[in-house]
């Protein structure tokens, strides 16, 4: 079960990238709130829930991507944010190859990746 929902993190993060992206691209978002709370994501209501083992939540995995899936959604919150305010170029400067959204998901992803590979 644990291997299936970190697969569903994985998809799911990475094409809630993509949508983001494409909102902002767009000028399409109009209220921020929504990727600002990483216990409504789907895979943030099973990873704070009751469905984790207590051995994964004690490894080094889990609280690497507790960090990092924290972070995700604090910078979603921000471009998000920008991009409902009207600031898209710095909405799109956060998004791009070396801003820090596409960072913090590419270090979300390469660790949920590693911690599913050892589930």
């Amino acid at each position: 079960m644990e291997k299936q929902e970190i697969n569903n993190a994985i998809t799911e993060h990475a094409i809630y990238k993509v949508k983001l992206n494409e909102m902002v691209r767009k000028g399409e978002l109009e209220d921020h709130h929504g990727p600002c709370t990483e216990t409504d994501c789907q895979f943030g209501k099973w990873f704070y829930g009751t469905a984790v083992s207590s051995r994964h939540r004690s490894s080094y995995f889990y609280k690497q991507v507790k960090q990092l899936h924290g972070e995700f959604h604090e910078v979603a919150c921000r471009v998000a944010g920008l991009a409902a305010q009207g600031e898209t170029q710095e909405a799109e400067k956060l998004m791009d190859h070396e801003g820090h959204f596409n960072q913090v998901s590419n270090k979300l992803m390469e660790t949920l990746m590693r911690w599913r590979d050892l589930v």
